[in-house]
């Protein structure tokens, strides 16, 4: 949308200027096309704003003091949406007269007389602004009850929304914000109140403290009736913590206020530096839509339903998933707000050592939590994305505005979070920790690249890891190392490794290598041992620490390492055999491992189908859940119909037994470790084991629940009433729909309206999709409508049809961060037909949806893998299900 006047008098202004131009046969200013242009840059801003939740606009006035590095006439900067009312400049005591110039979409123009320049000015600027109603960036408002709330949300470009500024990460200066607010709420930002002020017609100014160098995209407030939970001091200054809620919610806030300080201190002692800002709230915002946390310095922001937990919603499962993005979150107080990106292309700088970092710190803070099992899933999970041809690499380059959205994915968080634990596991915590110091401690309060972190690395470590370190930044990919060993000849014995790209059968990925690190163990005689080395070449052989032959050896000591690892020469064999040898994460690597490259064709099916009736076994909840995911990830699209049975068989006679003793209500005494088994096992056995036992106690449970909402688990409530709605009829459709109506929690509602799209009646199916388009439901809570439908052929199908029907009102309904994503809900088709069909419809389209052509680009290649999967090994486990 382009720069618009609100007033009649702008109206006419900027037609006088583009009339003058006009005349004088001159073409109007072209804007930048992505960034802005050199020669200016900001040196701090004064920004004050007039914020009423309860209306849909805002007012401001912003005052930049700018370095111009050469003469110019004309200055760019961002801005969206904004309506631009005056603007002037001040400059060694004169002013200058300023014109405005549009600037499409995302930028306004300046225009001086004559040039000015080289030197300082303050360039002052008022505007007004409308809030976002149905979207969670820039400045938007939601309203809880009869409260009105606005909360910001800037990163990555939505600064510009809320006022003209240098919306990139490079310009990083101080700010000092005023907010004009009604008398009876409260606000906060990222520093302190430094005065609050009663004002004329109600209203009170609110002046914060000026901020150390901050970029744009970490500038935060937020605007309402808040409660304060006291969170206690922490850190070496004994800083202040607060958790900040909607009204009314205040208990809920327990959790947070309880671990938020302890973290802290965790990541203090790490990183060798003082927590760097003058205190630490941690805002609750009612829902968001493209995001859960927000790192803003000083000022945290959540989706509510993250950071705050009724008594009875403060769930195992919530904890452990608090505690573990609360630690990345505060992570970035030192990655990302001390020291800052300098382009989107480093994202990972950011958001890859977070994720590390709160994993590290969460393993620090709960031990028994066995975090690094997690990790060792998560790593899984990005070489998953990271198998595709369409893959992006972890330092992208950025060439467009769909670039940067494309930037906050799996490759980034878990791809870079891996990648680092690798090298850290190389080179030696300590010597790794002290290279993050260097970097941190050399960029407090400025920018750095890859290169700056490369270089601190490699100087408190050792020569050549900054080349190996790139091998994984510059390329897409992950290698698959083949792993044999040599014994019986006259010398030692050797261990050899071998090393390409992991593409899948039908892929047209490129060939690619690169220097991996391998730190593995080995067990001689019942007494095993570690040892590193990196694979620099395509193959190579290095002889095994005291040259026996091994009993066993596994590639990935502790489970860590960014490789897939292809096992030959009976190793696979050898630590299925003795898998009690191995640690948790390191089954749970094996098991993942496995089941990858049998899915890519490099092993047969059933080496992986064949590790379920061993693992499932096995005493830890992750190896179970492991394997269950191997069991589950060929039932879609490898079992034939006629196989169902078998298949249900399969289920049930290896993890049923589990499940049932289990049951769905919680006993008393239990452990965390039983409570997150029965999350990952009762539901799955129900549904793919066919246990009319289980599904029948379910659709019990279900609709007790609709009244008493004491009788299941809330981690347990969503699986319950989608087991329900599966076989469930038109009277329990109609019963979920008025529960969801009447629901004062928000979660309750998610629960329900995901499970009104699981429903296995046609009629009702399509009934539940198309109240996606309605106003009975907030529509952004209405989106879990379409989620529910997408956990059958069926339901996919369903969905598809009505996309294609209703994709316009679709699109208007969804908020423009969450458009992009569409063509992924489609990734669960699985042959070549299916994926023209998405690659047809989307093309014309995707260009106008931020970030969807890299979604539809991924769509349609996981399409076709698929379909070259259920080709290549449908028969196989055909084979496989015949002895069940």
């Amino acid at each position: 949308m382009s720069i618009r006047a609100r007033r009649p008098l702008c109206a006419a202004f900027l037609t006088i200027v583009f009339a003058g131009l006009a005349a004088e046969g001159q073409e109007p200013p072209r804007p930048p096309s992505l960034r802005l242009p050199a020669g200016a840059r900001p040196l701090s801003y004064t920004v004050a704003l007039e914020i009423v939740p309860s209306r849909e606009s805002f007012s401001g006035s912003v005052d930049i003091a700018i370095h111009l590095e050469k003469p110019t006439a004309l200055l760019w900067l961002n801005g969206k949406e904004l309506a631009i009312e005056r603007a002037f400049a001040s400059s060694d005591g004169r002013t200058l007269a300023v014109h405005i110039v549009a600037g499409g979409e995302e930028f306004v123009g300046f225009a001086f007389d004559s040039d000015i320049g080289p030197g300082n000015l303050v360039l002052s600027i008022s505007y007004r602004g409308k809030f976002a109603q149905k979207s969670s960036t820039g400045l938007f408002r939601q309203k809880d009850g009869d409260n009105w709330y606005v909360f910001s949300m800037f990163e990555a470009t939505d600064a510009r929304r809320a006022f003209p500024c240098f919306d990139e990460p490079s310009y990083k200066v101080p700010w000092e914000l005023t907010l004009r607010v009604p008398g009876e709420v409260s606000a906060v930002s990222n520093t302190p109140i430094a005065s609050e002020t009663p004002v004329a017609d109600g209203m009170k100014t609110v002046r914060f403290g000026r901020t150390p160098p901050l970029p744009s995209y970490l500038v935060a407030f937020g605007v309402g009736p808040f409660d304060y939970v006291d969170g206690g001091r922490a850190g070496a200054n004994k800083m202040p913590i607060r958790i900040v809620v909607p009204k009314g919610k205040a208990s809920r806030a327990r959790y947070a206020a309880e671990t938020t300080g302890p973290i802290l201190d965790r990541l203090e002692a790490y990183f060798g530096i003082p927590y760097p800002y003058e205190k630490l709230d941690q805002l609750a915002i009612l829902q968001t839509v493209s995001f859960g946390a927000m790192e803003n310095a000083g000022l945290i922001t959540w989706s509510e339903s993250l950071l705050l937990a009724s008594p009875a919603e403060e769930t195992v499962a919530f904890r452990r998933n608090q505690t573990q993005i609360n630690a990345h979150e505060l992570a970035h107080q030192w990655f990302g707000d001390l020291v800052t990106l300098a382009w989107w292309d480093d994202t990972w700088l950011n958001e890859s050592f977070a994720n590390w970092m709160g994993a590290k710190i969460a393993a620090v803070f709960r031990p028994d939590w066995k975090v690094e099992v997690s990790s060792v899933t998560g790593a899984s999970d990005a070489m998953e994305a990271d198998t595709l041809a369409t893959a992006r690499q972890i330092h992208q380059p950025i060439q467009s505005a769909d670039d940067i959205e494309n930037a906050f994915d799996t490759i980034t968080y878990k791809k870079g979070g891996a990648v680092l634990s690798a090298f850290e596991a190389w080179v030696g915590p300590d010597r790794f920790r002290a290279g993050v110091r260097r970097y941190l401690t050399k960029h407090r309060f400025g920018n750095a690249t890859a290169e700056d972190f490369l270089e601190a690395l490699e100087a408190e470590s050792m020569p050549g890891v900054a080349a190996a370190f790139r091998t994984f930044l510059d390329q897409p990919g992950v290698p698959v190392v083949t792993v044999s060993v040599a014994c019986g000849g006259a010398g030692p014995a050797r261990l050899n490794l071998a090393q390409k790209r992991l593409l899948p059968a039908g892929s047209k990925g490129l060939a690619e290598s690169w220097r991996v690190p391998v730190c593995a163990r080995l067990s001689v005689g019942g007494a095993s041992e570690r040892f590193c080395t990196l694979l620099t070449k395509e193959s190579d052989s290095v002889p095994l620490p005291g040259g026996a032959c091994p009993d066993w050896i596994m590639a990935k000591d502790g489970g860590i390492g960014y490789f897939r690892a292809l096992y030959t020469g009976g190793l696979l064999e050898k630590l299925r055999e003795r898998a009690a040898q191995l640690t948790t994460a390191e089954r749970v690597s094996f098991v993942r491992d496995t089941s990858a490259l049998a899915a890519a064709g490099l092993l047969p099916t059933d080496r992986a189908l064949d590790l379920v009736p061993v693992f499932a076994r096995d005493p830890q909840r992750q190896v179970v859940g492991a394997v269950a995911d191997i069991a589950l990830e060929i039932r879609d699209h490898l079992v034939a119909a006629d196989r169902r049975p078998n298949y249900a068989r399969f289920v049930s006679r290896h993890f049923g037994e589990r499940a049932r003793r289990l049951g769905w209500t919680p006993k008393a005494g239990e452990d965390d470790d039983t409570r997150l088994q029965r999350l990952a096992l009762v539901g799955f056995v129900a549904r793919e084991g066919d246990e009319p036992a289980l599904q029948g106690e379910a659709r019990r449970l279900a609709e007790a629940w609709l009244t008493d909402r004491s009788v299941l688990n809330p981690d347990l409530a969503g699986t319950a009433l989608r087991i329900a709605a599966l076989g469930g009829d038109r009277k329990l459709f109609d019963r979920f729909r008025e529960a969801a109506k009447k629901a004062g929690e928000r979660n309750d509602r998610r629960r329900l309206l995901s499970s009104m799209g699981a429903f296995g009646d046609p009629a009702i199916r399509r009934e539940a999709l198309s109240l996606f388009l309605t106003d009975e439901f907030d529509p952004n809570e209405a989106r879990t409508l379409l989620f529910g439908s997408l956990g059958t052929d069926e339901g996919r199908a369903a969905f598809w049809d009505f996309l294609r029907a209703h994709f316009d009102a679709v699109v208007k309904k969804t908020p423009g961060e969450a458009a992009g994503s569409l063509p992924r809900y489609l990734s669960g088709f699985c042959d070549a037909a299916r994926a023209r069909e998405v690659e047809e419809f989307f093309r014309d389209k995707v260009g106008k949806l931020q970030g969807a052509p890299r979604a539809l680009a991924q769509t349609v290649e996981e399409i076709n893998l698929c379909g070259a999967q259920k080709q290549a090994q449908e028969l196989s486990v055909r084979a496989f299900l015949e002895k069940y």
